[in-house]
């Protein structure tokens, strides 16, 4: 039986709630440059430099500045996809919704390619030799007693940069280091909905913390030949922007066989935009 219109709307939908509903990288970024992106390749964000405030004296003159402004791009440069196919004879032996489950799988792994590409932008500040994210002056071995430590740290660090305590702050961390996070968590998800509705499974401070797999890593040295560090982020919604241009599913019938195939499209750019707004913890893996 070929693939219908109808079933390919549920397929796309089905695609679509995937992608959306996964607790990840991505979802915890700042999506409102979305809409501009629509018709776009990339988007200008602009800012403007703040105006030096001077002493006034009296009867002298004034001194006046020419506003200057600036500007970054968020591109859209990042495109993935998937095509499969289930052959009639598999299909008719398979038990009912293994299209179903496929095109759930499809998703799942085109919303980790963006997840994968947030970390990569974390990575590199964290690493930037020049101009770095802020970080933890060196790499902690994490124990009960300095857990809440090392996530005071950056929030003094972020607060220092302006961001406010009103400020939605995410805590991401690896599975290993959550392990003794977890003891230091002065929420629970279990109490609180609203904390369970943001994918997080506690609070510490002001930051929901969330278990992600795709963090980045890094090397303790120079030396290192593998990686042995993990990179655990605390930053704020609007620390990195995201955007996604094109969710796109199709279901067709191969003229060269007897199956059922569906592709999908996934394109979308990420940046960090407020790098003030985000702080790497870095613990030894």
């Amino acid at each position: 039986m070929a693939i219908t219109n109808f079933q390919q709307t549920i397929w796309s939908r089905k695609f679509n709630l995937a992608l959306e509903t996964i607790t990840s990288l991505r979802n915890h970024c700042d999506f409102k440059y979305e809409k501009d992106s629509k018709n776009a390749k990339e988007v200008k964000i602009l800012n403007v430099v703040r105006p030096t405030i001077r002493t006034y004296v009296p009867g002298t003159a004034i001194t006046r500045e020419g506003a200057t402004d600036g500007s970054m791009l968020l591109k859209i440069d990042q495109f993935k996809y998937f095509n499969f196919e289930v052959d009639d004879v598999d299909k008719a032996q398979s038990v009912p919704g293994l299209m179903d489950e496929l095109t759930r799988e499809a998703s799942r792994g085109l919303a980790e390619e963006g997840d994968k590409y947030v970390a990569s932008l974390v990575k590199a500040g964290v690493e930037d030799a020049t101009n770095p994210i802020g970080q933890s002056a060196s790499v902690v071995t994490l124990t009960k007693a300095n857990a809440v430590r090392t996530v005071e740290d950056g929030f003094a660090y972020l607060y220092g940069k302006n961001c406010k305590v009103s400020d939605t702050f995410y805590l991401e961390v690896a599975p290993k280091p959550f392990t003794i996070y977890r003891e230091a968590l002065t929420e629970l998800s279990t109490n609180n909905p609203e904390i369970l509705k943001k994918g997080a499974v506690g609070k510490i401070n002001n930051a929901y913390v969330c278990i992600e797999n795709l963090l980045p890593t890094g090397k303790a040295s120079g030396s290192s030949s593998v990686d042995d560090v993990h990179y655990n982020i605390l930053r704020t919604s609007k620390a990195i922007a995201f955007a996604e241009q094109i969710n796109k599913v199709e279901a067709y019938r191969p003229q060269d066989a007897f199956s059922d195939a569906l592709k999908g499209l996934y394109t979308y750019g990420a940046l960090i935009t407020r790098p003030d707004e985000i702080y790497a913890i870095k613990t030894a893996m």
